[in-house]
């Protein structure tokens, strides 16, 4: 049976802190050294990695004689990342994340098991229009009880001025 027939296997790992076990990818290990923003990194499945850091969330490197720029930012819900290959943009919640530029990047995750690619970019859209749904419903039930509230205090306001200029004029009077 070739491999493009398969069903899809559930991800199985282990990861320590310089060694990575996995179904698919087999045993790697991982070493970097890295001092004042320059960094070498030796990975038995990738081989040998040199970069340099830009700031904050950029750098570029050299491995296998290849460039590579990769940037990663995240501002609020949205998460940016830059590569040489282009941009892309994502929104992370507790299910996972959906990518706004590439859909087929999404991921969901639900009960142990993750899902990626357009099965997920479907369900994350579900799961984040249930979330918007339930958002609006509670916006609308908190404008509603404010106006509610307000509408209380400004017709409160106005028969505790009816009764106290009654009050006066009646006093005045006599």
């Amino acid at each position: 049976m070739p491999f493009k027939d398969q069903q899809p296997r559930k991800r199985i790992e282990y990861r320590g802190e310089n060694i990575r076990v996995s179904r698919t990818s087999g045993v790697s290990a991982t070493k970097t050294i890295s001092k004042d923003g320059y960094g070498a990194t030796i990975n038995t499945n990738h081989g040998l990695r040199f970069h340099k850091r830009l700031f904050k969330g950029a750098r570029i490197g050299l491995q296998n004689g290849n460039f590579q720029f990769i940037g990663r930012y995240k501002s609020g819900p949205f998460n940016f990342n830059v590569s040489k290959s282009g941009v892309s943009t994502s929104i992370k919640n507790k299910r996972g994340s959906y990518n706004l530029l590439k859909p087929n990047y999404s991921s969901f995750k639900m009960g142990g098991v993750q899902v990626r690619g357009k099965n997920a970019a479907t369900l994350q859209l579900i799961f984040m229009f249930f979330q918007l749904a339930l958002g609006l419903i509670q916006l609308i039930w908190h404008i509603t009880i404010n106006l509610l509230w307000l509408s209380f205090l400004g017709i409160k306001w106005l028969f505790d001025f009816s009764v106290g200029f009654y009050k006066g004029f009646n006093s005045k009077a006599n």
